[in-house]
């Protein structure tokens, strides 16, 4: 007897998205499983859609798998995610990261200017009765912008830097006329980060990496929070190396009590939110739907998908 088709959510996707599924498929919703929660469910899902960044699908899990034909990702990052082992079953991985791009580059955008701006450090003097004058901060205009990472969401960045007249350097191992690292950040006075979190690009920005770039420059980070040194990071803060620092991601989220960084006021942090906000999440439910119904029925667009040699 032909067995119903199965697809298994780490969380109810926004409702928006859980329209495109209704009447699709079976749909079996985790909320937030643990390890062996996920263990369990794998086995009978012909579809799987990892909602957030935890839990982890590791190769032992996709070997548990049998009847396993896609896996989605509701998001851009896909680094808790063993695509090595899904590529050897065959199993694509579709993403919904051009649904997020322009609403994650507007983020990245109003930390650059919450740094340049002090923003957050002048909201905060004002409501405590001060009224500062000569607060610092510098202009958007004439200052150079290292771009790393230029991806959909990079690109989508670049834009939108344009209008600000500034200097862009792109760093991007996959463009070979773009600049090599170091070079680009000793001349950076903004550096943005915007690549996906690999071997390669994990802890990045490195002590190395931090010295090099101007003590008046600001980091700013909607990747991965593993791509930055963190302890690196607060070492070179807390030595004047740097003007400061905008982060939509940390290396442990959500950072400890009395983390260093949530006591700075040269820090902007923001709770892993580039990518939700309003309109923009629900394009991305929509997006990580349709994707998980066209893994199981056919139609799954290649340029979504991060293996996408395993398509025919």
């Amino acid at each position: 007897m032909k067995h119903t088709t199965t697809l298994v959510l780490t969380e109810a996707l926004p409702a928006a998205g859980m329209g495109v599924l209704h009447g699709r498929a079976e749909v079996v919703i985790l909320s937030a499983p643990t390890q062996d929660e996920l263990a369990r469910a794998v086995p009978r899902a012909d579809g799987l859609v990892m909602v957030m960044e935890q839990p982890t699908l590791s190769a032992e899990l996709i070997a548990l798998g049998k009847r396993l034909r896609i896996v989605c990702r509701c998001g851009a990052g896909y680094d808790n995610i063993d695509v090595d082992a899904l590529t050897q079953r065959g199993i694509p991985l579709a993403t919904t990261a051009g649904a997020s791009a322009d609403t994650v580059a507007e983020h990245a955008i109003y930390l650059m200017l919450a740094l340049a701006r002090r923003g957050p450090a002048l909201d905060r003097a004002v409501k405590a009765g001060a009224w500062p004058r000569g607060f610092g901060g510098v202009e958007l205009a004439g200052r150079t912008c290292a771009l790393v990472g230029y991806g959909r969401i990079g690109r989508a960045i670049a834009r939108r830097l344009a209008p600000f007249d500034m200097k862009l350097l792109i760093v991007d191992p996959l463009l070979p006329e773009a600049w090599p690292l170091e070079k680009a950040l000793a001349q950076a006075d903004f550096v943005v980060l915007a690549c996906a979190l690999t071997p390669q690009t994990k802890r990045l920005i490195d002590a190395k990496a931090l010295e090099a770039m101007k003590r008046s420059a600001f980091l700013v980070n909607v990747a991965r929070g593993a791509v930055v040194d963190e302890a690196a990071l607060v070492a070179a803060l807390e030595a004047g190396g740097l003007a400061g620092a905008g982060l939509d991601v940390l290396e442990t989220e959500p950072p400890r009590a009395h983390h260093p960084l949530l006591a700075r006021d040269d820090v902007v942090l923001t709770p892993h939110v580039a990518a939700y906000i309003d309109t923009a999440y629900e394009r991305v439910a929509t997006a990580c739907a349709r994707n998980a119904l066209a893994g199981l029925e056919g139609g799954l667009e290649r340029a979504c998908v991060v293996n996408a040699e395993v398509l025919r």
